[in-house]
């Protein structure tokens, strides 16, 4: 064989091994496509299966789904998956009081946040860490996350909000009332707007403490009612719980114990319901002073005997 014909037939046998590669490489990369498109929205789905599960108080189902969606969002490299995953892992842990495991939760994704350099994401994950910050009474550590979280958020309108809502609790607890009302009313607004229920009952809830401390009454009330019709409108069980109880300490401090004996008996029937035995003890012990007073002897005694039974079950 000549060097001129060997030259050619190697071509020839490049060129078929080329295309053959191709067209694997083609048949192979949609399908590995979807393969990786089907796990994303398996881990979206555990996502939302654990978002419901911690609106109804269950966290241990929430753990579980977000666990889920944790592994699934990490088999294929979804990066930012993973880091809204392991922020929905701390806060259930952050709501169990797991301190601990909050904090490795919320500083792995704003490890992997700053890394991934996304402003919303990097936002959210400050957030979270100053929320935890705040339950551990370390308010100028929190203050400072919210602070640096908010210019990130700037375009994401719901983010924003959170945060708003986050720098007026914050502000509450150092005593600044106004600016703490300014920051809620802003996230309020923003939720409304977009229709976030759950998080506008939040924002209620905080407008009715507000105006509970500026020993402005009826706003409290107002608010407080305005907030059990976001979390109602959310089916949205712990909020409506607390919601219930707030009417219920507003009325009886404003002097309106048959009001306020509804209000505790309602938010009872929530919290049993949700297997909130802590919220369900402290409704029992309300509703059998009130009951006394009320001249209802009958409920007194029967509130007696569940509390003795929730306590020593």
């Amino acid at each position: 064989m000549t060097d001129r014909r060997r030259s050619a037939t190697v071509m020839v046998m490049f060129t078929a091994l080329s295309a053959a590669l191709a067209l694997t490489a083609c048949s192979s990369a949609p399908k590995k496509a979807a393969a990786v498109v089907t796990v994303k929205n398996d881990a979206a789905d555990f996502s939302k299966l654990a978002d419901g599960f911690l609106s109804a108080g269950q966290y241990a189902s929430a753990l579980q789904y977000y666990g889920e969606a944790l592994d699934a969002n990490l088999s294929v490299d979804n990066v930012e998956g993973a880091i809204k995953s392991r922020g929905s892992l701390g806060r259930v842990y952050l709501a169990l009081g797991n301190r601990p495991d909050a904090e490795r939760e919320f500083g792995d994704a704003l490890e992997d946040a700053r890394a991934f350099g996304k402003p919303g994401l990097v936002a959210l994950c400050l957030s979270n860490l100053g929320e935890l910050r705040w339950a551990a009474g370390e308010a100028d550590a929190a203050e400072a996350l919210f602070v640096e979280a908010e210019p990130l958020a700037s375009g994401d309108e719901a983010m924003a909000a959170v945060i708003a809502h986050n720098r007026g609790v914050a502000a509450m607890g150092r005593g600044d009332y106004e600016a703490a009302r300014a920051f809620v009313t802003k996230a309020a607004a923003a939720n409304e707007r977009a229709r976030r229920w759950t998080e506008l009952g939040s924002n209620r809830y905080t407008l009715a403490s507000i105006a509970n401390a500026l020993g402005d009454m009826p706003a409290a009330v107002v608010w407080a009612g305005k907030a059990l019709d976001a979390d109602k409108t959310a089916e949205n069980g712990p909020g409506i719980g607390a919601d219930l109880e707030a009417l219920a300490r507003l009325s009886r401090k404003s002097g309106n114990d048959a009001a306020s004996f509804d209000y505790y008996r309602r938010a009872f029937g929530v919290w049993l319901s949700l297997n909130r035995a802590d919220e369900a003890e402290r409704c029992l012990v309300a509703l059998g002073e009130l009951a006394g007073g009320l001249g209802k002897e009958s409920y007194a005694m029967r509130y007696a005997e569940l509390l003795d039974r929730l306590r020593h079950r």
